[in-house]
């Protein structure tokens, strides 16, 4: 290139550069058309819950102008035109309200959008760099603690503040409510209250709960004992709700260690046979408290041993002349009152005594109590698995206890009749007194879990000459595992066959009396061919093909609930109904069932 050209071209360069030049500083001197985009809240959720259901949008102009005002997606593309073509005044500020949807009425999608005004006569067009953020999505909420999960709100002294915890987005005030679940009916409301942020913060994820439940509209009283779980609403910065763990919590939502049980006064204690001379540890709560304490025989008022201690665990030591038999251990800390059944047993018993087993494992396994702090009662009826060291609810005598179990002990109490005792717990365990040598068994309730193994013992102590005889009903059909003593897990469904081979239904009828079919065993001599008045009957739809019909009622023919079988060498009876030991009561007006009773007994002890 020739130097003349070189100083053209340079000196265009030049010019250009000046005339650009003094054109930005032109521009810089304008003042602009509008001085901020508004939008309020940026984050919203419209989908018509009334929070945070729409947006306010909108700019301020500086001067009049002909506008249209949109929103726009991320692609840029306008979703929907707030201002269309308006020759608007200046120096205002103007604000529109936008509820997520298109021009034509339809939801726009979840996502990021911006504003977009356009002057036409100028062809500029002003995008806004706000970020309008659409969230229809509730957040993930999760309650993850309470603490602690016992309290005894009703015990003196005691001010209890339950800590709540959840996962989630910080509010300024989570609602939670607190709902009883153990009342017999779908868990209720009994409480609502809101998490405080703490001294310097502005929002929180817990709140504490003071173990008060609400009375009428301005009162509230301490929790009575019971279960109780709770829920935590939640809303996200668009305004989507979220309430945790469901709106009405239930045994699937919640999690363990995120409930709370209330109790005023329990007693817990082992539900293994404890020996004459042998020391039982027993454990008093749920708080340390003074108490005294009576260890008594059932059905003999005076107390074998007494004293009193401080809270927590003690040790009674069962007297070496104690007679075999249930035996209660009763607690009292003011007008605050618990009971433990205690199983004493003799380790080398008479030969010629029968051996009671009490259901101890049905006890635990009906027990409404909290294992695993999740709010709701455990049982093996409902649960996976069940502690077999916890309290009996409300302090008092295990589940069906005073229907089929008092009853039979009250009998044999009053007839002077001598037997041993042990729990099916430590018959599972093997702990003396065992099977071997014992002429015959009553299983003094329904036992409606038993472990494989000795379902399996059972079978063969029959066939090899024993007799058992089982009070309650649908026993036998349920196996469940012992987990290191403390634990019972894995429950199954019923079997159509028990133990023993026999199939039985459970059916309820007006109340009728057994009729006498046949009696082998010679149960029913002398009587009448009515026994009893009872509305639930356990019928046998069929035996074992080896096993040998001797007994037979029931209410209706062809169909026996009362059986005795022989099988292999030895002898099962089953009563039939739940209700029998009800009959056995002195104020029940049955003569024929005592009578019975006392026969089935005399052939547990010396055969038919």
């Amino acid at each position: 290139m020739s130097r003349p050209l070189v100083r053209v071209v340079f000196a265009l360069l030049a010019v250009a550069t000046i005339a650009a030049f003094f054109v930005t500083q032109q521009l810089k001197g304008e003042f602009p058309l509008i001085t901020r985009f508004a939008a309020m809240p940026t984050h919203f959720s419209p989908n018509g819950d009334g929070v945070r259901d729409e947006t306010e949008v909108g700019f301020n102009l500086t001067e009049r102008a002909q506008v249209t005002f949109s929103v726009v997606d991320s692609e840029g593309n306008e979703v929907r035109r707030l201002v269309d073509e308006r020759e608007l005044p200046g120096d205002i500020r103007y604000r529109y309200r936008w509820d997520g949807r298109d021009d034509d009425g339809n939801e726009v999608p979840d996502g990021i959008y911006r504003l977009r005004l356009v002057r036409r006569d100028e062809s500029r067009v002003i995008n806004s760099f706000k970020e309008l953020d659409i969230d229809r999505e509730p957040p993930e909420v999760e309650l993850v603690s309470a603490e602690p999960s016992i309290i005894a709100p009703r015990a003196p002294g005691q001010r209890p503040r339950v800590r709540i915890r959840y996962e989630g987005p910080a509010n300024r005030a989570p609602e939670f409510r607190v709902f009883r679940t153990d009342d017999g009916a779908e868990p209720y409301v009994v409480r609502r209250f809101r998490g405080i942020p703490e001294e310097g913060r502005q929002q929180t994820r817990e709140g504490v709960w003071d173990g008060q439940v609400s009375v009428g509209e301005q009162r509230s009283e301490p929790a009575p004992d019971g279960d109780y779980a709770f829920t935590v609403s939640v809303r996200d910065r668009a305004g989507n709700l979220a309430v945790a763990p469901a709106e009405v919590p239930s045994r699937g939502s919640a999690r363990p260690d995120t409930g709370v049980s209330a109790r005023t006064f329990t007693l817990g204690g082992p539900l293994d046979v404890v020996a004459p001379g042998e020391t039982a540890t027993l454990t008093v709560g749920p708080i340390d408290r003074s108490f005294d304490f009576v260890l008594s025989r059932w059905g003999e008022p005076s107390a074998l041993r007494q004293g009193e201690r401080l809270g927590g665990s003690f040790r009674v030591t069962v007297p070496e002349n104690a007679r075999p038999g249930l035996h209660l251990v009763r607690a009292r800390a003011g007008d605050d009152r618990a009971i433990w059944p205690l199983t004493v047993g003799d380790p080398e018993p008479a030969r010629d005594t029968p051996l009671l087993v009490l259901p101890a494992l049905t006890w635990q396994g009906l027990n409404r109590v909290d294992d695993d702090g999740d709010g709701f009662a455990d049982t093996l009826v409902e649960d996976r698995s069940v502690r077999l060291d916890r309290p009996f609810r409300g302090g008092g005598l295990p589940p069906r206890f005073d229907s089929e179990v008092a009853p039979l002990l009250d009998w044999l109490e009053r007839e002077g009749i001598d037997y041993n005792a042990t729990t099916d717990i430590s018959l599972a365990r093997g702990r003396p007194p065992i099977l071997a040598g014992v002429p015959g068994v009553a299983f003094a309730g329904s036992e409606l879990w038993l472990p494989a193994e000795l379902m399996a013992r059972l079978r063969d102590h029959v066939a090899d000459n024993g007799r058992i005889a089982a009070f309650g009903a649908d026993s036998f059909k349920r196996t469940v595992v012992l987990e290191d003593g403390l634990e019972a897990r894995s429950p199954s469904p019923p079997r159509r066959e028990n133990a023993f081979g026999e199939r039985t239904t459970l059916t309820r009828t007006s109340p009728a009396p057994l009729n006498v079919f046949e009696d082998g065993l010679g149960l029913f001599r002398g009587l009448s061919g009515f026994v009893g008045d009872f509305s639930v009957f356990e019928v046998s739809r069929g035996l074992t093909r080896s096993a040998r019909p001797l007994t037979t009622a029931g209410r209706d023919p062809g169909e026996p609930a009362l059986v005795g079988y022989g099988l292999g060498g030895g002898l099962v009876i089953r009563l039939g109904t739940p209700q029998w030991a009800a009959e056995l009561r002195e104020e029940a007006l049955s003569i024929e069932v005592p009578q019975v009773t006392k026969r089935i007994w005399r052939v547990l002890r010396d055969g038919p």
